[in-house]
């Protein structure tokens, strides 16, 4: 049937031009975008699934830099105990030099304590305990400077908020099922020297949870005497004269060396017997301090593990959202010249219809 009033070939034409043009749309926003499903509109539930997952995904980068971080922190407590470690290496082998040095003289014997002998000043023990001192001064600025980020595990500053026995470090290595995974470190573990050791005690013997490897005075057992001798490193126990409180007071220079000859010379008793006690006794010092590392080892490890997990997983979450909402673009190329080609005959189809009304007004001509 033909009619002068409605066209219904141009209007049959016209809606298949308008969805080709849909079509054609779409399909170019694809090509753009990339996406087949960008809004919730194209397909909600393969949306609603590929938001969560990227939100995964974001958490898990942000996982990787903390990894990264927390990498930073243990690295730099590992050279610096490396520092620490070679240090005190070098005063083990000094205290052994000094033990085959002659004993030296002392001015007033019953100094025994911080402050310097006129005499023992001028012997060969005096100069090996200069040496010595460097060493502890350079394994102290090591251990004071291992920090990263604000973080030091070798070091605790005195008059923090908080007590090292307390402290506990938790390196974010993970995130899955909405929660956060955490690698948690205790501070005491690690540490080498509390400046804020202060803990009140009834009897030197008594177990101080403050304490870390380098804090306060160790006792060394003197052979054939009765009184035993004392190291101290970097802080002595002493009580604060207004609070009536423990505290920690910095001690420097140390005397180590001449605090043990005074002792021998004081109080008699085997010379030779005493320093293989302080060489035992460093070597202790020395299996803490590779304890230590090899703990901070065993982190390094751990945090790479979880660093590389945790990138095997945001690319599978990757490729999981790319199969839901990405666009083939193969296919999508095809489909648009596909659709051009359609629109082109649609176009014509159109045009034909639309002079079909010409052709009936001729018949009137």
């Amino acid at each position: 049937m033909t009619s002068i009033l409605t066209n219904i070939a141009a209007m049959s034409a016209l809606q298949t031009l308008r969805g080709i043009g849909s079509s054609l749309d779409e399909t170019s926003q694809q090509i753009s975008s990339g996406l087949r499903v960008k809004t919730a509109a194209d397909n909600a539930a393969y949306w609603s699934i590929s938001t969560t997952m990227h939100s995964e995904a974001l958490a898990m980068s942000a996982v990787t830099d903390s990894i990264g971080l927390a990498s930073g922190i243990v690295d730099t407590a590992y050279a610096a105990m490396k520092t620490v470690q070679k240090s005190f290496v070098e005063i083990r082998n000094l205290a052994i030099i000094a033990s085959d040095m002659p004993p030296p003289e002392f001015e007033n014997l019953v100094i025994g304590g911080f402050s310097p002998d006129k005499y023992y000043a001028r012997s060969d023990v005096a100069e090996i305990e200069q040496k010595m001192q460097l060493l502890q001064d350079q394994a102290r600025d090591a251990m004071i400077s291992a920090s990263f980020s604000g973080v030091n595990l070798l070091y605790n500053q005195k008059g923090q908020p908080q007590k090292a026995s307390e402290k506990v470090y938790s390196f974010v290595i993970g995130y899955g099922e909405a929660k956060v995974q955490t690698l948690d470190v205790e501070a005491m573990d690690l540490l080498l020297l509390n400046d804020d050791a202060g803990y009140p005690m009834s009897h030197p013997s008594d177990y101080n949870p403050e304490r870390s490897l380098f804090d306060l005075s160790d006792v060394i057992d003197t052979p054939g005497s009765f009184v035993p001798a004392s190291a101290t490193w970097y802080n002595i126990l002493l009580t604060n004269p207004t609070t009536g409180e423990p505290e920690a007071y910095d001690v420097h220079p140390s005397y180590t060396l001449m605090r043990l000859e005074n002792n021998i010379a004081r109080n008699g008793g085997d010379r030779a017997g005493l320093y293989s006690n302080v060489i035992d006794y460093l070597d202790t010092k020395l299996q803490g301090l590779t304890d230590r590392m090899a703990y901070l080892g065993t982190l390094q490890n751990s945090l790479d593990t979880h660093d590389e997990l945790n990138k095997k997983r945001m690319e599978t979450v990757t490729r999981g959202i790319g199969r839901l909402v990405d666009a083939d673009m193969n296919e999508a190329s095809t489909r648009l010249k596909a659709l051009q080609t359609q629109q082109q005959l649609a176009m014509q189809a159109l045009h034909i219809a639309n002079s079909e009304p010409e052709t009936i007004l001729r018949l009137f001509n």
